[in-house]
């Protein structure tokens, strides 16, 4: 019997009830061991779960649970056949991965995906940044990593999630924040290429979708061993709501002012010294310089589970 550690996201209210199905669900076929987490203890569920060297994590909640799993699996140059898949159901606000893995509720065909140990093997993204207390610090993320637009639409999506439920709330985060876009003056250094100016979104993407739905990266493939960036440049209210459908769509925009480029690493700096804002994965975690590489085949992760 294959052991399974569940770590339900403790921040949705629904907590107890999502940890009672998952129990009635799963428990009858593996040897389950279910938790509900507290402030930033996902991540130390996940090394437990390592450590006691379980089959498979079952990650129920958003993209900022899934990344805390991440961190708790994830380790540079580690034989990844000794390490636990990672399952994902999705009970965060945003669920941008499970967008672009698919995850769903099929308990019965995600059972069975762990019992035959379906899944592929993704990369995962190292980030190096200034955390809020100014120290230099890296972490692991699995889908996006962005500057610009998305942390602006984060910090208004938590005021909108009080009157607007899920998706709903970044979607109003983002029509708001493009009254009054962010203008940021970056430079993008890569092995190939350098861009500098204004931006208004600098992304670099493993996976599609970012900001609660957005299809930010339509190319990006979480097991290409790419990072795909997307820059943006000074991106005003009409024309952001001219192709807000496409975004939305996860369909390729084709704009003057918006650029799709693929790399390996990157460094993105502030041109004008100023600090600027860093999302990861659905949370802010610091400031530029960022400087970001991808950890190819380092994560078994199951997909198209709904």
């Amino acid at each position: 019997m294959k052991k399974v550690t569940a770590i339900i996201c403790g921040k949705n209210k629904h907590a107890a009830q999502m940890k009672e199905e998952i129990e009635h669900n799963f428990a009858s076929t593996f040897d389950l061991k279910s938790y509900i987490t507290e402030k930033d203890t996902a991540t130390m569920l996940a090394k437990q779960a390592v450590a006691d060297g379980v089959d498979t994590i079952l990650t129920v909640g958003g993209d900022g649970t899934i990344n805390e799993v991440v961190n708790g699996i994830v380790v540079d140059n580690a034989d990844i056949s000794r390490l636990p898949a990672m399952a994902v159901i999705p009970f965060g606000t945003g669920n941008d991965l499970s967008r672009t893995i698919h995850a769903g509720f099929n308990y019965k065909r995600l059972i069975e995906k762990i019992n035959n140990e379906d899944y592929i093997i993704a990369d995962v993204a190292n980030a190096k940044y200034v955390n809020h207390s100014g120290e230099q610090t890296s972490r692991y993320f699995i889908n996006t990593c962005d500057i610009g637009l998305g942390p602006s639409v984060i910090s208004k999506a938590e005021r909108f999630a009080k009157k607007f439920p899920g998706t709903m709330a970044y979607i109003m985060s983002a029509v708001a924040t493009m009254f009054a876009p962010p203008q940021i003056k970056v430079r993008l250094t890569t092995e190939d290429y350098t861009v500098d100016g204004p931006m208004s979104v600098m992304c670099v993407a493993n996976g599609k979708y970012f900001g609660g739905g957005f299809g930010i990266s339509p190319h990006s493939e979480i097991n290409d061993e790419l990072l795909d960036i997307v820059f943006i440049k000074k991106l005003s209210f009409p024309k952001f709501m001219a192709q807000i459908n496409k975004v939305r769509q996860c369909k390729f925009v084709f704009a003057d002012k918006i650029f799709y480029r693929k790399t390996i690493s990157c460094l993105i700096e502030s041109i004008d010294n100023k600090q600027i804002d860093i999302e990861l994965d659905g949370e802010l975690v610091g400031t530029t310089p960022l400087e970001v590489k991808i950890l190819s085949s380092s994560l078994k992760i199951f997909v198209d589970t709904k």
